[in-house]
């Protein structure tokens, strides 16, 4: 489902104006309204982002509309414990990056070493020494040792899951990047936050059909990849 079809009226949009009755252009023609429509949109784009992170450790979720794969590489300096994290998406900001998945230091031979989070009570030694731990401290990334016999351009490697693409009033052929049978719940959670002060009953009854759709989302992403064994867990219910 696009994000707005005004020829085929098969958008996201459109399909807000047909939940909350405001009739063919209800929303596009109000250049404020389809502003306002447009920040719930994306609203409720976050709002599945976050569910999507929560549930696959195997197959890490990433907004099919970005071009680029979400790694960043950081130059290093010897003796240098810290270092910013990287904003996740051009031209974005720290809030962009939402999750770390690996960090990779590369020593003086060129060969990768993957880095282990260091316990809560774990001191930080004042020794150079090759970074085996690491520590996150605000937007920081911090070593165990002062860094030596590392590769100093693009020496360390971070693996991130990060924001979406945001849509804008602009935005036609432009597509939600995560699977397209559950699209309707972005139109479900923008036309609930516009019903709210107007039809409380309408507004709730389309919560209620976006939470249960993402977590119908939210299993189908846990059961995406075959080959990827899962244990099966029973739940015991009492019949009494």
């Amino acid at each position: 489902m696009t994000f707005n079809n005004t020829v085929s009226k098969n958008g996201i949009v459109q399909f807000a104006e047909r939940l909350c009755k405001l009739g063919d252009g209800g929303i596009t023609n109000d250049a404020t309204l389809f502003l306002q429509f447009t920040g719930d949109i994306n609203q409720a784009y976050k709002k599945v982002a976050m569910a999507l992170l929560r549930v696959d450790k195997n197959w890490k979720w990433d907004d099919s509309n970005y071009t680029d794969f979400p790694i960043a590489t950081i130059n290093l300096v010897a003796s240098q414990r810290d270092y910013t994290l990287p904003a996740a998406t051009s031209g974005g900001n720290a809030s962009t990056l939402y999750k770390i998945n690996r960090i990779r230091i590369k020593n003086s031979n060129s060969e990768w070493s993957e880095l282990t989070v260091m316990d809560a009570d774990e001191k930080e030694s004042d020794s150079t020494g090759f970074p085996t731990k690491y520590r996150l401290i605000g937007n920081s990334v911090r070593f165990n040792f002062l860094p030596t016999g590392i590769t100093t351009t693009g020496g360390m490697e971070i693996t991130f899951q990060r924001s979406l693409t945001e849509f804008t009033v602009a935005s036609t052929t432009q597509q939600p990047g995560f699977i397209d049978s559950y699209h309707d719940l972005l139109a479900y959670d923008a036309s609930s936050a516009y019903l709210m002060p107007i039809n409380t009953d309408l507004a709730d009854r389309y919560t209620a059909i976006f939470e249960r759709r993402l977590l119908q989302l939210q299993g189908d992403y846990a059961n995406r990849n075959d080959d990827v064994k899962r244990n099966l867990n029973m739940n015991i219910e009492s019949c009494r």
